[in-house]
């Protein structure tokens, strides 16, 4: 049997579920590839680069170019490439090796950066491909020079060089004109560029190199200037014929209306202050400065300068082609200079001497020193170059002489002499301020400050003097009122205590007294006569007592023997009444004692002897006074029944409250030491501050 050819079409089932596998395939590796497509290109030109704006150029965007280097800077780690068509701004990592300069072609990979006026690269690693001279620079004209596409291009322009100075950074900045624009030149330093520069000093001349841009914050072109990797880029474009000796001139005869700007001409002075761009000197006329090649000429140096004069505010200067030094003389003195009354247009460009008062200090934009000072109704300028710092005393408000060439200016659309309205001193170093007077310590501000302190705190004074003796009247009724009520209780107290001391005392006596002769009055009646005798003796005793405290319980004894001879006549009858042994003891110098603190002491031994006499029927008793420089120790010792000092006092007795009291107002220690059966020690410690009287020591002894 003959069977048709096998159909190898996969039946529709099969077929979808193919597709099916085929798509889950694809699409996630058609999605890689669109993503990769999608990632931003290398940036392979420059007017790629160039073309971005500075947002996109802070992304980073990937570069790799091959151009041909145009300028290099060793000291900033940067070069300039150009490619043919467009040039741009590279930053390095590192520093180049020395094999990179102007005509190495370069293959260079790194990213983009927004750059300050347009983006420039940030290099990441190079390769040096080759070394051809440079390229053919593209010619411009003075009408295209402020074009913004021009920066970093490779060009040739003309002009005329005018002056030349070194900068901060170590580098030449000859200046230029073309076609009236004033140009600065970024060139290598060395002694060779600056004869260079001299030689082609006010020449017309063909310049090579890299245009820059001075830009500001909002990337806006404000100024040119160019990058020569050599001075030699700087080529004059024609050789001048020679000429007849140039006419002499006085200083005020330049561009008279015989003389013009193309004339060249000789002038001749003494140098008064070189400068960084040219002199200053003293010449038959008046002053000039001269704009040249820096020169190391020193004040006094006679010199012969030929140049082309050109217009400058209130006096020509003179571009000088050649200066030469013809001779050595003093150096000029500056003329004095008096801004109230004198003329100032001759004294443009000159060395003069003003005396000033300083209103105050600050420092330029280039780190200068900027004395702002005030002549008469003249408020001025001087300034003192970067490095030189003033004097620590110099402060505002003092007196000061400055020496310094003279710049008038106006504010006049005209600058006609008539027009002078300020002017400004340049300094060359710290001799130029003398400070003739510094500024007295009381200032106007500082006086005035002083009057608005004085009249606040009179102010203040008087307010609260007002409240003070309101308030003072109120607390002088409320202490009134309490003194008294204190007076009247602390006069109760005195009176108690003197009492319970003395004639309390002597009547306990005499009721015991009493009562032995009544109970002796029928048995023995002769004792109890002499009873009575002794209990009249007792009655008399305690009239005396009362008649003492009277007297405002003053001792005669401690007015004629002190302390200790007021406690021996005090005590030794006590304790003879006792039939106990006494004896009383002082220890050290004695040194005189308050009135108050003489009587508390006394009248605390007689407490404490009587309570011993009436309670303890002691055999000896003991009293020790010792005088030390902080502290008077009174101590008094028997050796009777004793007590328990913890115990409260019977009812009625209160010898040991009225010790603690007078103790308590000695600011004294008083303690106890009493166990019955073992007898009793009381001692009391006083600081001598508060007892002891400020006199010369005692006379008197034990």
């Amino acid at each position: 049997m003959n069977y048709p050819p096998e159909d190898v079409t996969l039946p529709p089932t099969k077929l979808g579920r193919a597709i099916r596998h085929l798509l889950i395939t694809l699409i996630p590796l058609t999605l890689l590839i669109a993503n990769a497509t999608a990632q931003t290109p290398v940036l392979r030109e420059i007017t790629e680069v160039r073309a971005l704006p500075p947002e996109q150029a802070a992304r980073n965007l990937p570069v790799e170019i091959e151009a041909i280097v145009t300028f290099i800077n060793p000291s900033l780690n940067t070069i300039i490439l150009n490619d043919g068509r467009e040039g741009i701004y590279v930053t390095l990592p590192k520093p180049a090796q020395p094999e990179i300069r102007n005509g190495t072609i370069l293959r260079l990979t790194g990213h983009t950066q927004p750059g300050g006026f347009l983006p420039i690269i940030a290099a990441e690693k190079w390769l040096i491909l080759d070394q051809q001279p440079t390229p053919t620079p593209k010619r411009i004209h003075a009408a295209e020079l402020f074009s913004p596409s021009l920066d970093c291009q490779w060009v040739q322009v003309s002009a005329i060089v005018t002056g030349a100075n070194d900068d901060d950074d170590n580098i030449i900045i000859p200046t230029a004109e073309i076609s009236g624009w004033t140009v600065r030149l970024l060139v290598p330093p060395g002694e060779k560029s600056l004869q260079h520069i001299a030689h082609i000093m006010q020449q017309p001349v063909t310049i090579t190199g890299v245009v820059g841009s001075v830009f500001n914050d909002q990337r806006q072109l404000v100024g040119r200037h160019f990058f020569l990797t050599s001075a030699e880029q700087i080529v004059p474009t024609e050789t001048p014929a020679p000429s007849a000796e140039a006419p002499l001139r006085a200083v005020n005869e330049l561009l008279r209306s015989d003389s013009n700007s193309h004339t060249r001409v000789r002038v001749r002075g003494i140098v008064t202050r070189p400068s960084s761009d040219g002199l200053f000197i003293r010449g038959e006329g008046g002053s000039l400065f001269i704009r040249s090649v820096s020169h190391q000429l020193t004040p006094g140096t006679r010199i012969e300068a030929e140049g082309f004069a050109a217009v400058a505010p209130f006096r020509p200067v003179l571009r000088a082609t050649r200066v030469t030094p013809v001779g050595q003389a003093l150096a000029p003195q500056p003329l004095q200079m008096d801004p109230a009354g004198q003329d100032l247009s001759p004294l443009q460009s000159e060395l003069v001497a003003v005396e000033a008062t300083l209103q105050a200090l600050r420092t330029g934009t280039r780190n200068e020193t900027v004395l702002q000072c005030r002549a008469r109704d003249w408020f001025f300028e001087a300034i003192l170059p970067p490095g030189q710092t003033t004097p620590t005393r110099l402060v505002a408000g003092s007196r000061i002489q400055l020496v310094g060439i003279c710049e008038l200016t106006t504010t006049h659309a005209l600058p006609f002499s008539q027009g002078i309205d300020g002017f400004r001193l340049h300094l060359s170093h710290l001799d130029d301020i003398t400070i003739l007077q510094l500024p007295p310590w009381w200032t106007l501000p500082r006086l005035l400050w002083a009057l608005a302190i004085i009249a606040a705190v009179a102010l203040a004074f008087f307010t609260w003097a007002s409240l003070l003796r309101r308030r003072v009247s109120e607390q002088t009724k409320t202490i009134r009122d309490q003194i008294e009520r204190a007076a009247v209780k602390d006069e109760r107290q005195r009176i108690a205590r003197e009492l319970h001391d003395t004639i309390e005392q002597e009547l306990a006596g005499l009721s015991i007294q009493l009562r032995n002769a009544r109970q002796r009055m029928l048995s023995a009646p002769d004792q109890a006569g002499q009873s009575l005798s002794l209990a009249e003796q007792m009655l008399r005793h305690c009239r005396e007592e009362a008649r003492t405290s009277i007297r405002d319980l003053r001792s005669a004894a401690l007015e004629v023997r002190g302390l200790h001879g007021a406690l021996e006549e005090l005590l030794t009858p006590t304790v003879n009444e006792l039939g106990a042994h006494f004896s009383l003891q002082s220890q050290g110098q004695p040194y005189p004692l308050t009135g108050p603190a003489e009587i508390h002491l006394l009248r605390i031994a007689h407490e404490a002897v009587v309570n011993a006499s009436r309670h303890a029927s002691p055999k000896i008793i003991q009293v020790t006074l010792q005088f030390e420089p902080d502290t008077i120790t009174l101590e008094i010792r028997d050796d009777g029944t004793g007590f328990d000092p913890a115990q409260s006092p019977p009812r009625g007795h209160f010898g040991l409250l009225g010790m603690r009291e007078r103790s308590n107002k000695l600011h004294a220690t008083l303690t106890i030491d009493s166990t019955p059966g073992k007898g009793t020690t009381i001692r009391i410690i006083v600081p001598a501050a508060s007892a002891r009287r400020p006199s010369q020591p005692a006379t008197f002894k034990p």
